[in-house]
């Protein structure tokens, strides 16, 4: 009877630690002498059954004194199903500043099966790491600390200070300016105006225009002599000072008699805005001819009427020049 029992206890001892034979933990270091200040690995594997659970142990800072912990990886897990086990691994930088043999205590971890509602342990094997300083011979003389060396500055060192006083310059110069904008009670950024062109060359460029619209040629005359009398109005108030978009057909005449316009081409303007009068307010349907006519004589009142060029004289004398008639832009009345 002794004898069976004690054959079962051997058998239920061997079927409890069937699963710790399958938990396997390992640390390894990569060298085990090391100098002052080097850094080296802490390898760690843990293998145990598919569907159990572990406690990884947790350090901090030092794996133990003197030994400190520069970096730690995830613990990375891979699964060998056809074994049902489970390999985990993690990575410890170490070093240490201190010279001496140090002593690494095993690493304990706990780990539960899945058929025990207890927690086992399991440690690894204790390691040992040797750290040692630079050999100093004795036997030469001791030399003085050499003194730092001068390097030239760089167009890279100067560039960012160089930078920075222009743009110092910059902002005191905006700060002096508007300051004295305001003192002075000047606006702080004058828009320059744009340039006003003479009453003719608004003219002409407005005839032109006009004519390479061809507005009659396409039906709309009513729409052609509008614009054609509205742009003369215009020229003569600006050339002449007299209000003519504001006066009628007689009006403009009458005030036109005090101008050096020329008699022949004040009766062609004259005939013009009577044309026009009757287009936009009689329905008149003037003939073709009539509307070229209309606009020659319009651009020839422009031409005639515009203002002399008188060019100054220099100081220096210059060799005289020979000076041709300008090329008359007058159209012949058919």
């Amino acid at each position: 009877m002794k004898k069976i029992i004690y054959i079962l206890g051997i058998i239920g001892l061997l079927a409890h630690s069937l699963p710790a034979q399958e938990v396997v933990v390992e640390a390894k270091l990569d060298t085990t002498d090391i100098l002052i200040g080097d850094q080296i690995k802490l390898n760690i594997s843990f293998t145990m059954p598919l569907d159990s659970r572990v406690i990884w142990p947790f350090y901090k800072d030092t794996l133990t004194n003197g030994i400190e912990i520069i970096s730690m990886s995830e613990v990375d897990t891979m699964i060998n199903e056809g074994e049902n086990l489970v390999d985990m691994f993690q990575t410890i930088t170490i070093t240490s500043f201190d010279s001496g043999y140090y002593h690494i205590p095993p690493l304990k971890f706990q780990y539960q099966p899945i058929d025990d509602t207890g927690f086992m342990q399991v440690s690894s094997m204790p390691m040992y790491l040797k750290v040692y300083t630079m050999e100093v011979d004795t036997s030469q003389a001791i030399k003085t600390i050499k003194p730092p060396l001068e390097a030239p500055f760089s167009i890279r060192e100067i560039m960012p200070w160089l930078l920075m006083a222009l743009a110092a310059i910059i902002i005191t110069f905006l700060i002096v300016y508007i300051v004295r904008k305001i003192k002075r009670k000047e606006p702080i950024f004058m828009i320059r105006p744009k340039p006003i062109l003479p009453p003719h060359v608004v003219a002409m460029n407005g005839l032109e225009s006009l004519k390479d619209k061809k507005l009659w040629q396409g039906g709309k005359t009513k729409e052609f002599y509008t614009e054609l009398t509205d742009i003369v109005r215009i020229y003569i108030e600006g050339r002449f000072n007299v209000p003519a978009v504001e006066m009628t057909t007689e009006e403009i005449m009458k005030g036109m008699k005090n101008t050096e316009t020329p008699k022949e081409t004040s009766e062609k303007l004259g005939r013009t805005l009577v044309l026009a009068d009757l287009v936009k307010f009689a329905k008149e349907s003037p003939l073709p001819l009539d509307n070229d006519n209309s606009l020659s004589n319009c651009i020839d009142f422009v031409n005639t009427t515009k203002p002399a060029i008188i060019e100054a004289e220099s100081i220096e004398k210059e060799e005289p020049r020979t000076q041709y008639p300008e090329p008359s832009t007058q159209i012949p009345e058919e």
